[in-house]
This record gives structure tokens, sequence and C-alpha cells, in this order.
């Protein structure tokens, strides 16, 4: 078993000081003490190496006893050390310094949004260790309640998830309607809802109150009508494939105009009542301190 340390970082500082200075009255003014406790901080530290005097001193001169001199060089690694320490503490406590893990869908990344709020997170805390997953939306749930996931990147709004489960909205977008090109409305330069009523649409795979597909069913009601849904799928990208391939017509965030070679036509929609919405999930009270700062810096979108 190691002897435990019996002399303090304080003591270490005030055997530098003097060190440097040469005088007792300077080293105190240094380090904003009173010269009588200076010296009994030096005492201590003396004490702990055996009653050893680091300094040969008389009303003259003050100089470094060979012991002094020998142990200069690691009392001043052994302060820079614990001054790195305390640094790398704060950058943790302020999430300067971690480890964080997100996951996002897929349409959070053409969106643009989750590419500027991570740049703009990572100009300020350059040291943390970021890991992107892409997942799919009720994966992600499941993962950020067991504790796997920090938060995640996801499309609004959540139904049928724990309390404890926050959002907060990052991104707000149009919703456009895709058709194939040869589609009786694709040369049409926008559509209204009551010209989709008697469509076969591709949807989501989720429920009729998550994410995306609440909005699009939102759409639907708020305009007197039930869509009739031929196909669904997981992603945007095998939405719009179905839709290329003839397979019906879909909602898709504005986004979705990013894909290259579609093989669709992106409409808007001149009656929309509904925005599509990006949110970042997280739990109540996140121990992470780099999720707090993540949480700090993401600007709540009204």
């Amino acid at each position: 078993m190691e002897k435990p340390l019996t002399a303090s970082l304080r003591q270490y500082e005030v055997f530098i000081a003097i060190a440097e200075t040469l005088h007792f009255g300077q080293a105190a003014a240094k380090l904003g003490v009173a010269q009588p406790a200076l010296t009994q901080q030096l005492k201590h530290l003396e004490t702990a190496f055996g009653d050893e005097l680091l300094f040969d001193r008389n009303r003259r001169r003050v100089m470094l006893t060979e012991f002094g001199r020998a142990l200069l060089p690691e009392a001043c690694a052994l302060l820079q050390q614990a001054r790195r320490v305390e640094a790398v503490a704060e950058a943790a406590r302020t999430g300067q310094r971690g480890r964080i893990e997100l996951a996002y869908v897929g349409s959070a990344s053409y969106a643009g949004i989750l590419g500027r709020l991570l740049r703009e997170f990572r100009a300020g805390a350059a040291d943390v260790d970021l890991i992107l997953r892409e997942l799919d939306m009720d994966l992600q749930i499941s993962e950020i309640v067991a504790g796997r996931l920090d938060a995640g990147f996801v499309r609004l709004p959540l139904s049928g998830v724990p309390d404890t489960l926050l959002t907060r909205t990052v991104h707000s977008e149009d919703i456009l309607l895709a058709v194939p090109p040869d589609h009786r409305l694709a040369k049409a330069p926008s559509v209204t809802m009551a010209s989709l009523r008697e469509e076969n649409f591709i949807f989501s795979h989720l429920g009729p109150d998550m994410g995306f597909a609440a909005c699009a069913y939102q759409l639907c009601a708020n305009a007197g009508f039930a869509p009739r849904v031929a196909h669904r799928a997981p992603q945007f990208t095998a939405i719009v494939n179905f839709v290329s391939a003839g397979l019906g017509v879909a909602f898709v965030p504005a986004s979705a105009a990013r894909m290259k070679d579609a093989g669709v036509t992106f409409l808007p929609i001149k009656d929309a009542t509904v925005n599509s919405r990006i949110g970042l999930a997280y739990l109540q009270d996140p121990t992470n301190p780099v999720l707090r700062r993540l949480l700090d810096a993401v600007e709540p979108e009204s």
C-alpha cells in the first residue's frame, strides 16, 4: 500500500513562490497571504519531508538548499499537473469535455438543421466525443428511455411516450406533395387539399398520432377527408421511391425536395394548415453535462 500524501498543493505553491522570488514578503504578496501564514505553510512542508530545510535563510538573503533545489522541478510539475486536472474537471463539469451519443432520423440530415446545430455546438466544445447514429424514430425513443442514447433528433409530435421524455422543437418546414412525373397534377404550379381526396397515398409506417404521419393525417382531417393509404414505408427515401414507381402520391417535408435524382415532382400545397417539425428528444433532468450544454446551445423554435 502506498504511503498517503502528507503535503498539500497549497504548501507546494508556497514553496514555489518563495523559490521564484527568494523573498518571503514578495512571495506572500504574490499569493495574497500574510507572511506568518506563508512561513507556517513552508514549515509544514519541511516537516512532511522529515524536517529537511528547503531554504537557507538569514536576515540578508534567502537561498534554496540542495534539497530544495532537487525538489523544485518536481514541485513545479506537480502544480502544473494539478492545474491541468482542475481545467479538465471544469471542462467536464460545463460540458466542454466528455461524450455524447445522439441519434437522428434520416430526414433531419437533409433538412440541414442537424449539421448546423452540431457545428455551432462543437465550436464551443471541441473536446467532446460526439457519437452519431441514424436510427428510426421508434427505436430512438426506446434507446433514450433505456439510457443508451443521450438524445435524438425526431419528427414531432410524439405520442404514447413516458412523461419523462421531453422534446424541444429545433426546426419547422412546409409540407409538399410528391407525385410521379406523369401524374395529372405534375405540371401544376401548386395543389389544393380538395384535389387530393381520391388519391392513393404512401404514408409513413408510424401511427396516425406520431411524427410526420400525424402531420399528414392532420392535413387531411383539416380538409375534411381521410386519406386512402395504399402503401407504407419507414423512411422518406423509400416513400419517394414508391412515388417514383407510380404507386401513389405522398406528403413529404420540404427538405425532401433536396434529394438528388428523386424522379418525382414536388408541389407546394396552397392551403396547407400544418407544418412539419423536427425536435430534440431527451430525458427530463439530464445528468450528462454535455447534453445540458447542447440543450443550452439549442434555441427552441417558436
